[in-house]
């Protein structure tokens, strides 16, 4: 094969010190960071008393004792409420009605401006 004036190739190689150098270096500051955190971050070394709990503040929300049964109640409630009439503003005249009666009054009467079929 022979080279022609326009093939181009690199003519020398890096400098092997250079990469001992670089790799050092990595070495390096792989080993000293983790020695090096706790002066940058001291919070970091305080540990703690491991068998004491955090304590919870008073925003904190109440821990669920029994996740499935609250679960139960609150879509037994929501049901209630799909399902029952209730006013929601007296004072205007403003009431809710169960979802079906909903459905089948927007059956009946249609959208207004919506075509039908």
């Amino acid at each position: 094969m022979t080279d022609s004036p326009d093939t181009n190739y690199e003519r020398s190689d890096v400098d092997p010190v250079l990469v001992c150098w670089l790799a050092l270096g990595l070495g390096l500051f792989v080993v000293a960071t983790p020695l090096l955190m706790p002066f940058a971050f001291s919070r970091s070394i305080d540990r703690g008393n491991p068998v004491t709990r955090p304590a919870l503040g008073a925003e904190a929300p109440p821990l669920a004792l029994d996740p499935a049964a609250e679960l139960r109640r609150h879509r037994e409630a929501d049901r209630q409420f799909a399902d029952s009439y209730g006013w929601i503003d007296r004072g205007r005249g403003v009431v809710r009605i169960p979802v079906r009666r909903a459905m089948e009054r927007l059956l009946e009467t249609g959208l207004p401006g919506w075509p039908s079929r």
